[in-house]
Formats: C-alpha cells, sequence, structure tokens
C-alpha cells in the first residue's frame, strides 16, 4: 500500500455549533469536503477522524456515560439507554459528514468504534487499526468519530477522536497530523480572553514535555478533555514517532487548512506546528 499521507481531525467545534444541541455547520463541512477532496485529487491517502461536537456531547453528559458506573451506583438500565442515545447522536453526525464527503466524489465510507474499540478503566486495550487498513487499501476514505464504547471495569465510556488519531499515528505512520479547529491554532491562554496570542510552534521533547506552557479551559458539556487532551495527544504523537510525524493545528476556514493537510505546510500566523526539538531528534 502506498504510504499514508495524512490523518485528518475535524473538531467537533469546527463542524458543528458545540453548544447548540445537534446543529450542524454546513459550510465548514463543505469547506472540510473540499480540502479532502484535493488530498483524492492528489492521490493522497488519508484517514478522516471527526469529533462529535454538539452530536453525542450533551447525551453524554447527561448519562453520565464517560464514567460509566465508576463514580457511583448508577442504574443498569439508565446507563445503557444514555450510552444508545449518544450513539445514536455520534453516528448521526458520521453518516451527515460521510455523506457530504460522497457528494464531493470522495470514496469515503463511515467506520464507527463501537463493538471493535474497547476500553478498561478508559484506557484502550483492543483497537481495531485493521478494520482501517483494509479500507485505505481498497481505496476508500475511512471516516471514524469519538464515541462511546464498551468498558470491562465500568461497563462504558468515551472513547475521544483525539485516542483515536494517537492510535491510529502509531500503527499506520502517517507523515503528518493536522487538527482542524474553530480557531487558528493553540494559545497561551484560552482564546476568548483578548490578551490571548497565537503560539506559531510547540517544541517537544521525547519525554513528552514540551514548550511552551499552555493555559486551557473546556466547555462545560465537553466530556473529552478539549484542548487539553488535544495538545498531549499531538505532543505524544510527535514524542512516539521520534520526530517522524509532524502535527499542525489551524483553522478550518484558514488558507492554511488546504496547504497544512496536502503539503504539510501552514502560513505564520495562521496555526500551530508541533515538532521534535532538534537536539533530541
Amino acid at each position: 500500500m502506498a504510504a499514508l499521507h495524512c490523518i485528518v481531525k475535524l473538531g467537533g467545534s469546527a463542524v458543528t455549533h458545540k453548544d447548540c444541541f445537534e446543529s450542524l455547520k454546513v459550510e465548514a463541512l463543505q469547506r472540510a469536503a473540499g480540502i479532502v477532496h484535493a488530498l483524492h485529487r492528489r492521490g493522497q491517502r488519508c484517514i478522516i477522524v471527526h469529533g462529535a461536537g454538539s452530536f453525542g456531547h450533551f447525551q453524554a453528559k447527561e448519562f453520565n456515560v464517560s464514567k460509566g458506573s465508576m463514580e457511583y451506583s448508577v442504574d443498569a438500565d439508565y446507563l445503557r439507554r444514555g450510552l444508545c442515545l449518544t450513539r445514536l447522536s455520534v453516528t448521526k453526525l458520521n453518516h451527515l459528514v460521510t455523506e457530504e464527503l460522497v457528494k464531493h466524489g470522495i470514496p469515503a465510507v463511515g467506520i464507527s468504534p463501537f463493538g471493535a474499540w474497547k476500553a478498561a478503566g478508559e484506557e484502550v486495550v483492543r483497537a481495531d487499526v485493521a478494520a482501517v487498513l483494509e479500507a485505505l487499501e481498497a481505496g476508500y476514505v475511512p471516516v471514524l468519530h469519538g464515541d462511546a464504547v464498551l468498558d470491562v471495569k465500568q461497563h462504558c465510556c468515551i472513547l475521544s477522536g483525539d485516542t483515536i488519531i494517537e492510535i491510529l499515528s502509531q500503527e499506520l505512520s502517517p507523515k503528518h497530523v493536522v487538527f482542524l479547529t474553530d480557531v487558528d491554532g493553540i494559545y497561551d491562554q484560552p482564546p476568548d480572553n483578548p490578551d490571548a496570542k497565537l503560539v506559531d510552534s510547540i517544541v517537544t521533547h521525547l519525554d513528552g514535555t514540551f514548550e511552551p506552557d499552555v493555559l486551557t479551559s473546556a466547555l462545560p458539556h465537553d466530556i473529552t478533555g478539549g484542548v487539553k487532551l488535544k495538545i498531549q495527544t499531538a505532543t505524544s504523537i510527535v514524542a512516539k514517532s521520534r520526530g517522524a510525524v509532524t502535527v499542525f493545528i489551524c483553522k478550518l476556514e484558514s488558507e492554511s487548512a488546504e496547504g497544512a493537510c496536502t503539503q504539510g505546510e501552514i502560513r505564520t500566523g495562521q496555526g500551530t506546528k508541533i515538532f521534535l526539538a532538534a537536539s533530541t531528534s
């Protein structure tokens, strides 16, 4: 099989109105599909992973699906209902994303982690990377998503799209990973703060430490870790690949978005590049 060019994460906040129940950003999704089409037109193999955004997060929060039966005694039927409602919502979004890609002439196929991925205490113990690889080898563009999965210690938990990307990166070694978000990149503090400044680059070391320090925050209904998890995922991908994989975080609507995906390049002031420190490469 030809080398995997990139893994693209469509952030939940980039393609949905995250504070509005099951509300899609139609034009943003069309923009994302155009970028994936550019990859496909160039013959650059890619995997798409999208967040849940306003699809699934509210249900997961209400029914405490992320913690399952761990934190307190909970009615089993109540928890099962929460998992089912969460999955109905996230798979609805997966259908919408995949449908838009197909409309753009992309041979996209949705792949849901539930049933093929499993956790133990919120740590992944089984990941069906083979199914993703088989789809790639057959000429398709796999489209995965954050999901609710079974957990052998607490019945269920949330498997975030960022965690899926980290595992796929370790197993399939893409040239680069691109997180397309609703903001220009990583800021030194929450971007809604008027003093926030864009961090052009984050330098990672083999032990997973990085600089500069970044302050983060998350929406109250975001049960997947938000920006903090994204930074941890990005630096981990770079460190575990010993710098072979570079990570870019940029705004879906920016001029840099397509270039980050197709060429592994971003314009100054239009994204954050995460790479390995030269002294440890």
